[in-house]
Protein backbone atom coordinates (compact mmCIF):
# COMPACT_ATOMS: atom_id res chain seq x y z
CA UNK A 1 0.00 0.00 0.00
CA UNK A 2 2.21 2.40 1.09
CA UNK A 3 4.32 1.46 -1.83
CA UNK A 4 1.65 2.31 -4.54
CA UNK A 5 0.63 5.25 -2.66
CA UNK A 6 4.40 6.86 -2.86
CA UNK A 7 4.64 5.83 -6.46
CA UNK A 8 1.68 7.89 -6.82
CA UNK A 9 3.00 10.84 -6.73
CA UNK A 10 5.68 9.89 -9.86
CA UNK A 11 2.50 9.03 -11.96
CA UNK A 12 0.85 12.02 -11.07
CA UNK A 13 4.00 14.34 -12.74
CA UNK A 14 3.85 12.65 -15.66
CA UNK A 15 -0.14 12.78 -15.81
CA UNK A 16 -0.14 15.94 -15.51
CA UNK A 17 2.64 16.61 -18.72
CA UNK A 18 -0.88 15.67 -20.49
CA UNK A 19 -3.65 16.95 -18.59
CA UNK A 20 -4.58 19.17 -16.21
CA UNK A 21 -5.25 19.04 -12.83
CA UNK A 22 -8.68 19.46 -12.41
CA UNK A 23 -8.74 16.97 -16.23
CA UNK A 24 -6.18 14.10 -14.11
CA UNK A 25 -8.12 14.89 -11.02
CA UNK A 26 -12.05 13.86 -12.94
CA UNK A 27 -10.30 11.13 -14.71
CA UNK A 28 -8.76 9.57 -11.49
CA UNK A 29 -11.91 9.29 -9.94
CA UNK A 30 -13.89 8.20 -12.69
CA UNK A 31 -12.54 5.40 -13.27
CA UNK A 32 -12.48 4.45 -9.43
CA UNK A 33 -15.94 5.42 -9.58
CA UNK A 34 -16.46 2.26 -12.10
CA UNK A 35 -17.75 0.01 -9.34
CA UNK A 36 -20.73 1.65 -8.53
CA UNK A 37 -22.73 0.15 -10.77
CA UNK A 38 -22.50 -3.08 -9.10
CA UNK A 39 -22.43 -1.42 -5.47
CA UNK A 40 -25.09 -0.34 -3.82
CA UNK A 41 -24.43 2.97 -1.84
CA UNK A 42 -23.36 2.85 1.39
CA UNK A 43 -25.41 3.53 4.67
CA UNK A 44 -24.97 7.25 4.98
CA UNK A 45 -26.68 10.58 3.51
CA UNK A 46 -26.01 12.34 0.77
CA UNK A 47 -25.26 15.44 2.43
CA UNK A 48 -22.48 13.42 4.54
CA UNK A 49 -21.33 11.62 1.19
CA UNK A 50 -21.06 14.76 -0.90
CA UNK A 51 -19.48 16.60 2.09
CA UNK A 52 -16.61 13.54 2.77
CA UNK A 53 -16.33 13.50 -1.66
CA UNK A 54 -15.70 17.29 -1.39
CA UNK A 55 -12.71 17.23 1.26
CA UNK A 56 -11.17 13.52 1.33
CA UNK A 57 -10.78 13.23 -2.17
CA UNK A 58 -12.14 16.26 -4.36
CA UNK A 59 -10.32 19.21 -2.02
CA UNK A 60 -7.42 16.98 -1.06
CA UNK A 61 -6.39 15.75 -5.05
CA UNK A 62 -7.19 19.45 -6.59
CA UNK A 63 -4.83 21.19 -3.97
CA UNK A 64 -1.97 18.09 -4.98
CA UNK A 65 -2.29 18.17 -8.00
CA UNK A 66 -2.40 22.06 -8.51
CA UNK A 67 0.60 21.84 -6.31
CA UNK A 68 2.57 19.71 -8.48
CA UNK A 69 1.79 21.38 -11.64
CA UNK A 70 3.22 24.99 -10.10
CA UNK A 71 6.06 24.13 -8.65
CA UNK A 72 6.21 21.28 -6.08
CA UNK A 73 8.94 18.69 -6.57
CA UNK A 74 7.20 14.91 -6.13
CA UNK A 75 8.90 13.77 -3.32
CA UNK A 76 8.49 16.80 -1.19
CA UNK A 77 4.58 16.55 -1.97
CA UNK A 78 4.55 13.07 -0.83
CA UNK A 79 5.88 14.46 2.58
CA UNK A 80 3.77 17.91 2.56
CA UNK A 81 0.41 15.91 2.33
CA UNK A 82 1.05 13.69 5.02
CA UNK A 83 0.74 16.80 7.20
CA UNK A 84 -2.92 15.91 7.19
CA UNK A 85 -2.13 14.00 10.45
CA UNK A 86 -1.46 17.36 12.24
CA UNK A 87 -4.27 19.29 10.74
CA UNK A 88 -6.66 16.39 11.82
CA UNK A 89 -5.42 16.24 15.70
CA UNK A 90 -5.85 20.53 15.82
CA UNK A 91 -9.58 20.04 13.72
CA UNK A 92 -10.53 16.77 15.92
CA UNK A 93 -10.19 19.08 19.00
CA UNK A 94 -12.39 21.61 17.69
CA UNK A 95 -15.07 19.81 16.15
CA UNK A 96 -15.21 16.39 17.90
CA UNK A 97 -13.87 18.01 21.68
CA UNK A 98 -11.09 15.40 21.10
CA UNK A 99 -8.14 17.19 23.58
CA UNK A 100 -4.84 16.25 22.45
CA UNK A 101 -2.28 14.76 24.41
CA UNK A 102 1.20 15.66 25.42
CA UNK A 103 2.78 13.46 22.55
CA UNK A 104 0.66 14.28 20.33
CA UNK A 105 1.22 18.37 21.03
CA UNK A 106 5.18 17.53 20.92
CA UNK A 107 4.25 16.10 17.63
CA UNK A 108 2.65 18.81 16.53
CA UNK A 109 5.25 20.97 17.28
CA UNK A 110 8.58 19.19 15.46
CA UNK A 111 6.21 18.83 12.43
CA UNK A 112 5.21 22.63 12.27
CA UNK A 113 9.05 23.56 13.03
CA UNK A 114 10.09 21.30 9.81
CA UNK A 115 7.41 22.83 7.84
CA UNK A 116 8.96 26.47 8.56
CA UNK A 117 12.41 25.27 7.54
CA UNK A 118 10.86 23.96 4.22
CA UNK A 119 9.45 26.79 3.35
CA UNK A 120 12.86 28.60 3.76
CA UNK A 121 13.97 27.12 0.98
CA UNK A 122 11.50 28.37 -1.17
CA UNK A 123 13.00 29.35 -4.62
CA UNK A 124 14.48 27.23 -7.15
CA UNK A 125 12.43 24.15 -7.32
CA UNK A 126 10.04 24.84 -4.66
CA UNK A 127 7.06 27.91 -5.07
CA UNK A 128 5.45 29.64 -2.98
CA UNK A 129 2.21 29.01 -4.74
CA UNK A 130 3.35 25.22 -4.93
CA UNK A 131 3.97 25.29 -1.04
CA UNK A 132 0.85 26.66 -0.44
CA UNK A 133 -1.24 24.03 -2.46
CA UNK A 134 0.11 21.36 -0.79
CA UNK A 135 -0.49 22.42 2.57
CA UNK A 136 -4.24 23.02 1.32
CA UNK A 137 -3.87 19.82 0.36
CA UNK A 138 -3.68 18.02 4.22
CA UNK A 139 -5.52 20.57 5.51
CA UNK A 140 -8.41 19.34 2.95
CA UNK A 141 -7.80 15.56 3.65
CA UNK A 142 -7.86 16.63 7.78
CA UNK A 143 -11.36 17.90 7.46
CA UNK A 144 -12.49 14.44 5.69
CA UNK A 145 -11.05 12.59 8.04
CA UNK A 146 -13.04 14.71 10.93
CA UNK A 147 -16.23 13.70 8.95
CA UNK A 148 -15.24 10.39 8.20
CA UNK A 149 -14.69 9.80 12.01
CA UNK A 150 -18.54 10.65 12.32
CA UNK A 151 -19.16 7.74 9.77
CA UNK A 152 -19.96 4.11 11.65
CA UNK A 153 -17.83 0.46 9.70
CA UNK A 154 -18.37 0.70 6.10
CA UNK A 155 -17.00 -1.65 3.47
CA UNK A 156 -14.47 0.47 2.35
CA UNK A 157 -14.16 -0.32 -1.78
CA UNK A 158 -17.72 0.30 -1.31
CA UNK A 159 -17.05 3.88 0.31
CA UNK A 160 -14.68 4.56 -2.19
CA UNK A 161 -16.32 3.95 -5.25
CA UNK A 162 -19.14 6.07 -4.25
CA UNK A 163 -17.00 8.85 -3.16
CA UNK A 164 -15.26 9.00 -5.84
CA UNK A 165 -18.77 10.54 -7.85
CA UNK A 166 -17.89 13.44 -6.02
CA UNK A 167 -14.78 15.16 -7.54
CA UNK A 168 -15.79 14.80 -11.57
CA UNK A 169 -18.30 17.46 -11.54
CA UNK A 170 -16.24 19.98 -9.48
CA UNK A 171 -13.22 19.41 -11.50
CA UNK A 172 -14.50 19.45 -15.05
CA UNK A 173 -16.47 22.71 -14.19
CA UNK A 174 -12.68 24.35 -13.59
CA UNK A 175 -11.93 22.86 -17.31
CA UNK A 176 -15.06 22.86 -18.98
CA UNK A 177 -16.30 19.32 -19.68
CA UNK A 178 -15.14 20.06 -24.07
CA UNK A 179 -11.60 20.48 -22.50
CA UNK A 180 -10.98 16.84 -21.83
CA UNK A 181 -11.43 15.30 -24.82
CA UNK A 182 -9.31 17.17 -26.61
CA UNK A 183 -6.55 16.47 -23.84
CA UNK A 184 -7.66 12.48 -23.78
CA UNK A 185 -7.24 12.68 -27.71
CA UNK A 186 -3.77 13.83 -27.60
CA UNK A 187 -1.99 12.56 -24.62
CA UNK A 188 0.71 10.45 -24.86
CA UNK A 189 0.91 6.96 -23.95
CA UNK A 190 2.29 7.82 -20.75
CA UNK A 191 0.60 10.08 -19.49
CA UNK A 192 -2.96 7.72 -20.07
CA UNK A 193 -0.99 4.99 -18.28
CA UNK A 194 -0.39 7.35 -15.60
CA UNK A 195 -4.12 7.63 -15.57
CA UNK A 196 -4.63 3.95 -14.97
CA UNK A 197 -2.26 3.83 -12.21
CA UNK A 198 -3.59 6.83 -10.52
CA UNK A 199 -7.58 5.53 -10.57
CA UNK A 200 -7.33 1.18 -10.55
CA UNK A 201 -3.56 0.98 -8.52
CA UNK A 202 -3.25 4.18 -6.08
CA UNK A 203 -7.19 4.25 -5.58
CA UNK A 204 -9.35 1.62 -6.32
CA UNK A 205 -6.72 -0.75 -5.49
CA UNK A 206 -4.68 0.61 -2.70
CA UNK A 207 -7.84 1.85 -0.90
CA UNK A 208 -8.83 -2.07 -0.91
CA UNK A 209 -5.74 -2.99 0.85
CA UNK A 210 -5.84 -0.18 3.54
CA UNK A 211 -9.60 -1.13 4.46
CA UNK A 212 -8.93 -5.11 4.73
CA UNK A 213 -5.62 -3.97 6.69
CA UNK A 214 -8.02 -2.16 9.40
CA UNK A 215 -10.57 -4.85 9.18
CA UNK A 216 -7.57 -7.34 10.34
CA UNK A 217 -5.60 -5.31 12.58
CA UNK A 218 -6.33 -2.30 14.95
CA UNK A 219 -5.78 1.27 13.38
CA UNK A 220 -2.68 1.97 15.70
CA UNK A 221 -0.61 -1.03 13.93
CA UNK A 222 -1.31 0.06 10.62
CA UNK A 223 -0.88 3.71 10.66
CA UNK A 224 2.24 3.88 10.87
CA UNK A 225 2.69 2.39 7.81
CA UNK A 226 1.58 5.58 5.83
CA UNK A 227 4.51 6.92 6.99
CA UNK A 228 6.62 5.26 4.50
CA UNK A 229 4.62 6.76 1.67
CA UNK A 230 7.47 9.37 1.65
CA UNK A 231 10.28 7.75 1.41
CA UNK A 232 8.72 6.19 -1.41
CA UNK A 233 7.90 9.02 -3.24
CA UNK A 234 11.16 10.83 -2.36
CA UNK A 235 12.69 7.87 -3.59
CA UNK A 236 11.03 7.56 -6.60
CA UNK A 237 11.10 10.62 -7.44
CA UNK A 238 15.24 11.39 -7.17
CA UNK A 239 15.01 7.86 -9.30
CA UNK A 240 12.72 9.24 -12.14
CA UNK A 241 13.14 13.23 -12.28
CA UNK A 242 16.57 13.90 -10.16
CA UNK A 243 14.60 15.01 -7.75
CA UNK A 244 17.18 16.25 -4.97
CA UNK A 245 16.93 16.99 -1.07
CA UNK A 246 20.06 19.12 0.85
CA UNK A 247 20.25 21.09 3.55
CA UNK A 248 18.00 22.59 5.03
CA UNK A 249 14.98 21.16 3.60
CA UNK A 250 16.46 17.80 4.30
CA UNK A 251 16.60 18.95 7.75
CA UNK A 252 13.08 20.02 7.88
CA UNK A 253 11.59 17.20 5.73
CA UNK A 254 13.53 15.04 8.65
CA UNK A 255 11.68 17.44 11.66
CA UNK A 256 8.70 16.97 9.63
CA UNK A 257 8.53 12.63 9.89
CA UNK A 258 9.99 12.34 13.03
CA UNK A 259 7.04 14.78 14.89
CA UNK A 260 4.85 12.64 12.75
CA UNK A 261 6.37 9.72 13.62
CA UNK A 262 6.03 10.91 17.78
CA UNK A 263 2.10 11.13 16.73
CA UNK A 264 1.49 7.86 15.57
CA UNK A 265 3.85 5.42 16.84
CA UNK A 266 3.09 2.96 19.41
CA UNK A 267 5.63 4.07 21.76
CA UNK A 268 6.50 2.60 25.24
CA UNK A 269 5.96 3.67 28.17
CA UNK A 270 8.69 3.62 31.01
CA UNK A 271 6.53 1.51 33.39
CA UNK A 272 2.65 0.61 33.60
CA UNK A 273 0.71 1.32 36.87
CA UNK A 274 -0.09 -1.43 39.66
CA UNK A 275 3.30 -3.37 38.71
CA UNK A 276 2.34 -4.63 35.29
CA UNK A 277 5.21 -5.32 32.58
CA UNK A 278 6.25 -2.84 30.50
CA UNK A 279 5.89 -3.97 26.44
CA UNK A 280 7.95 -2.34 23.76
CA UNK A 281 5.66 -3.29 21.02
CA UNK A 282 2.15 -2.61 23.23
CA UNK A 283 -0.51 -1.56 20.63
CA UNK A 284 -4.37 -1.12 20.80
CA UNK A 285 -5.64 -4.69 20.73
CA UNK A 286 -8.76 -5.33 18.16
CA UNK A 287 -12.15 -4.37 19.37
CA UNK A 288 -15.01 -6.46 18.54
CA UNK A 289 -18.96 -6.85 18.93
CA UNK A 290 -19.65 -8.89 22.06
CA UNK A 291 -22.92 -11.83 22.46
CA UNK A 292 -24.83 -12.80 25.28
CA UNK A 293 -21.92 -15.60 25.41
CA UNK A 294 -19.18 -12.68 26.37
CA UNK A 295 -20.86 -12.17 29.44
CA UNK A 296 -19.36 -14.36 31.96
CA UNK A 297 -15.73 -13.71 30.03
CA UNK A 298 -16.83 -9.62 31.21
CA UNK A 299 -17.71 -10.45 34.68
CA UNK A 300 -14.22 -12.20 35.41
CA UNK A 301 -12.76 -9.08 34.22
CA UNK A 302 -14.51 -6.66 36.17
CA UNK A 303 -14.06 -9.28 39.12
CA UNK A 304 -10.67 -8.68 38.90
CA UNK A 305 -10.45 -5.16 38.50
CA UNK A 306 -12.24 -4.90 41.35
CA UNK A 307 -10.17 -7.36 43.61
CA UNK A 308 -6.73 -4.68 41.88
CA UNK A 309 -9.24 -1.97 43.66
CA UNK A 310 -9.98 -4.28 47.34
CA UNK A 311 -13.62 -3.63 46.43
CA UNK A 312 -16.45 -6.42 47.14
CA UNK A 313 -17.35 -8.04 44.32
CA UNK A 314 -20.88 -9.73 43.87
CA UNK A 315 -21.78 -9.38 40.59
CA UNK A 316 -25.97 -9.87 41.06
CA UNK A 317 -25.49 -6.41 42.98
CA UNK A 318 -22.84 -4.65 41.12
CA UNK A 319 -22.88 -5.81 37.45
CA UNK A 320 -27.05 -6.81 37.49
CA UNK A 321 -26.72 -5.69 33.46
CA UNK A 322 -25.00 -8.45 32.57
CA UNK A 323 -26.51 -11.06 34.52
CA UNK A 324 -29.56 -9.89 31.77
CA UNK A 325 -27.52 -9.16 28.64
CA UNK A 326 -29.98 -9.36 26.10
CA UNK A 327 -32.52 -7.13 27.78
CA UNK A 328 -29.70 -4.30 27.84
CA UNK A 329 -26.93 -4.57 25.29
CA UNK A 330 -28.72 -6.39 22.23
CA UNK A 331 -30.39 -4.57 19.13
CA UNK A 332 -31.91 -2.29 18.78
CA UNK A 333 -31.00 -1.20 22.58
CA UNK A 334 -27.80 -1.20 22.92
CA UNK A 335 -24.09 -2.69 21.71
CA UNK A 336 -21.47 -4.30 23.58
CA UNK A 337 -18.02 -4.49 22.89
CA UNK A 338 -14.91 -6.70 24.41
CA UNK A 339 -11.19 -7.10 23.26
CA UNK A 340 -9.81 -10.71 23.80
CA UNK A 341 -6.33 -12.27 24.47
CA UNK A 342 -7.09 -15.95 22.85
CA UNK A 343 -10.57 -16.92 24.22
CA UNK A 344 -10.17 -14.23 27.09
CA UNK A 345 -11.98 -11.25 28.11
CA UNK A 346 -9.11 -8.45 28.85
CA UNK A 347 -11.43 -5.38 27.81
CA UNK A 348 -14.70 -4.27 27.50
CA UNK A 349 -17.72 -1.31 27.10
CA UNK A 350 -21.40 -1.07 26.60
CA UNK A 351 -23.64 1.37 24.85
CA UNK A 352 -27.07 1.49 26.12
CA UNK A 353 -30.07 4.09 24.62
CA UNK A 354 -31.77 6.51 26.63
CA UNK A 355 -34.87 8.42 25.89
CA UNK A 356 -34.71 11.57 24.05
CA UNK A 357 -31.94 10.48 21.82
CA UNK A 358 -28.87 9.88 23.81
CA UNK A 359 -27.39 6.99 25.09
CA UNK A 360 -25.20 5.76 28.17
CA UNK A 361 -21.95 4.07 28.19
CA UNK A 362 -21.53 1.68 31.00
CA UNK A 363 -18.91 -1.41 31.76
CA UNK A 364 -15.57 0.47 30.49
CA UNK A 365 -12.54 -2.16 32.31
CA UNK A 366 -9.09 -3.17 30.77
CA UNK A 367 -6.74 -5.49 32.31
CA UNK A 368 -3.75 -3.40 34.40
CA UNK A 369 -1.29 -4.79 31.17
CA UNK A 370 -3.93 -2.74 28.67
CA UNK A 371 -4.42 0.59 30.03
CA UNK A 372 -2.07 3.42 28.86
CA UNK A 373 -1.27 1.74 24.85
CA UNK A 374 -4.71 3.04 23.48
CA UNK A 375 -7.11 0.30 24.00
CA UNK A 376 -9.25 2.13 26.36
CA UNK A 377 -9.67 4.68 23.61
CA UNK A 378 -10.52 2.25 20.81
CA UNK A 379 -13.02 1.15 22.90
CA UNK A 380 -14.52 4.25 23.69
CA UNK A 381 -14.70 5.26 20.13
CA UNK A 382 -16.47 1.73 19.11
CA UNK A 383 -19.18 3.43 21.10
CA UNK A 384 -19.41 6.56 19.40
CA UNK A 385 -19.13 4.98 15.99
CA UNK A 386 -21.65 3.24 16.90
CA UNK A 387 -23.88 6.17 18.30
CA UNK A 388 -23.24 7.93 14.83
CA UNK A 389 -24.62 4.91 12.88
CA UNK A 390 -27.70 5.14 15.40
CA UNK A 391 -27.98 8.43 15.25
CA UNK A 392 -27.76 9.07 18.81
CA UNK A 393 -26.65 13.39 19.50
CA UNK A 394 -24.98 12.92 23.16
CA UNK A 395 -23.20 10.14 25.10
CA UNK A 396 -22.95 10.52 28.81
CA UNK A 397 -21.75 8.11 32.23
CA UNK A 398 -20.89 7.88 35.51
CA UNK A 399 -17.63 6.78 36.71
CA UNK A 400 -16.13 5.91 40.19
CA UNK A 401 -14.27 8.83 41.75
CA UNK A 402 -11.25 6.36 42.10
CA UNK A 403 -10.77 5.61 38.67
CA UNK A 404 -8.72 8.79 38.09
CA UNK A 405 -6.76 6.83 34.81
CA UNK A 406 -9.97 6.25 33.09
CA UNK A 407 -10.95 9.94 33.69
CA UNK A 408 -8.31 11.49 32.23
CA UNK A 409 -9.21 9.28 29.20
CA UNK A 410 -12.94 10.83 29.24
CA UNK A 411 -11.36 14.40 29.72
CA UNK A 412 -9.12 13.57 26.16
CA UNK A 413 -12.10 12.14 24.57
CA UNK A 414 -14.04 15.27 24.82
CA UNK A 415 -16.00 14.70 27.99
CA UNK A 416 -17.24 17.55 30.16
CA UNK A 417 -17.16 16.66 33.78
CA UNK A 418 -21.33 16.69 34.79
CA UNK A 419 -21.85 16.45 38.07
CA UNK A 420 -21.43 13.93 40.84
CA UNK A 421 -23.22 11.39 43.20
CA UNK A 422 -22.92 8.90 45.85
CA UNK A 423 -24.88 4.95 45.64
CA UNK A 424 -26.76 4.74 48.21
CA UNK A 425 -26.29 1.52 50.63
CA UNK A 426 -23.38 0.27 48.32
CA UNK A 427 -20.73 -1.92 50.36
CA UNK A 428 -17.63 -0.23 48.20
CA UNK A 429 -19.11 3.73 49.45
CA UNK A 430 -19.00 4.36 46.03
CA UNK A 431 -19.00 8.02 44.85
CA UNK A 432 -19.26 8.99 40.84
CA UNK A 433 -18.24 11.33 38.31
CA UNK A 434 -20.50 12.14 35.98
CA UNK A 435 -19.22 12.87 32.40
CA UNK A 436 -21.12 14.13 28.74
CA UNK A 437 -19.91 14.70 25.21
CA UNK A 438 -21.98 15.26 22.10
CA UNK A 439 -21.48 12.40 19.77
Amino acid sequence: MAVIWGVAFVATKIGLESFSPPQLTALRFLIAAGPVLVLARPPLSWAMLLAIGATLFAGQFLFQFFAIAHGMPPGLASLLVQTQALFTILFAAVALREAPTGRQLTGVAAAFTGLGLILLTVGHDLSVAGFGLGIGSAISWAVGNVLFKRVGSVEMVTFVAWLSLVPPLPALALDGPAALPRAFASASWLGLAAVLYLGLGATVLAYAIWGKLLRRYPAATVAPFALLVPFVGGYSSSLVFGERFRGLRLAGMALVLLGLGVIVLPWPRASVRHGARTDALATPMAVSLASRADAPGVIDLIGRVYAEYGFVYDPRVEVPDLLRFAQHYEPPRGAFFVVRDGHRVVGSVGVERLDGGGAELHRLYLDATLRGHGTGRALVDAVLDWCRAQEISRLILWSDTRFDQAHRLYTRMGFQRTGERTLPDDLNQTREYGFERPV
